[in-house]
């Protein structure tokens, strides 16, 4: 009879257990800026120790990189390792149609508590070149790419959250976060007449005007590789760019969810 209870509080035990995971998401925050965080299932009785973390993210090959990758979980770091289409394909694995961006923050400790459904923020990051169509999407564990890659590119969550045994709770993708898709970036998306808006001196020097009747939430400034470079959310029809050097730069303008990229020339 004792063994009896001892094996039906182990099913118990594992069951609870089993129910306590981590799905993985990926978050625009604006422009060509995003975020990857971690959605727990369950309330943490107390800190959860965070160990370490891989995903793989696929882009569309070409000229677009993951750049700018920081930590959202100090002083911890992040290492970002591309294997591009060309390089997949030679080893059999894909159609050429993709590359991969395997993230990776090395074992340590991250002491914190949270609350089901609790975002997680984890890695932040830019992508540049501002592609303006395909998908930017997790790398599934069970995608051939994965299979063939013999585990290298899969993604994990390996936490202690009881203070016991550190192990991998990654269960899954977010829904709804699983994947972003560039084509909502397309540069024009504003359907009134563009030329409304009057941005001014183009080149300039130190300060572009912007004269319009539109009230714009933010505008971000964005360099030519897609990088974020400086955000305006005060005074916008005043954008200062004097500490910024000389070379082409682009305005993402916000207007009630509506956006708009303007070229602009540094001198």
């Amino acid at each position: 009879m004792r063994q009896y209870y001892t094996f039906i509080l182990a099913f118990i035990v594992s069951s609870m257990a089993f129910g306590q995971t981590y799905d993985l998401g990926v978050v625009h925050v604006a422009g060509y800026d995003f975020k990857v965080v971690a959605v727990p299932d369950f309330d943490s009785a107390g800190d959860t120790d965070l160990s370490d973390v891989g995903f793989t993210l696929m882009l569309p090959a070409g000229a677009s990189d993951v750049v700018n990758e920081a930590s959202a979980l100090t002083p911890r770091t992040w290492t970002v390792t591309e294997f591009d289409a060309a390089f997949l394909t030679g080893l059999g694995l894909g159609d050429g149609t993709r590359d991969a961006f395997q993230f990776n923050m090395p074992a340590g400790q991250s002491l914190f508590a949270h609350t089901m459904g609790q975002m997680i923020d984890l890695v932040t990051f830019s992508v540049s070149n501002m592609p303006v169509s395909g998908v930017m999407s997790f790398l599934d564990n069970s995608d051939p790419i994965a299979v063939g890659s013999g585990g290298v590119l899969d993604s994990f969550y390996n936490s202690n959250i009881d203070m016991t045994t550190t192990q991998d709770y990654f269960s899954g993708y977010a829904p709804g976060l699983e994947s972003f898709n560039f084509d909502t970036l397309s540069t024009e998306d504003f359907p009134i007449n563009t030329n409304s808006i009057k941005i001014y001196p183009n080149p300039t020097a130190d300060y572009v005007y912007i004269d319009s009747n539109l009230q714009f939430k933010t505008i971000d400034v964005y360099d030519i590789n897609g990088r974020r470079v400086a955000r305006h959310q005060e005074n916008l029809n005043q954008i200062d760019l004097r500490n910024l050097s000389g070379g082409v730069y682009f305005l993402y303008l916000i207007y009630e969810e509506k956006k708009l990229f303007k070229r602009i020339i540094k001198k």
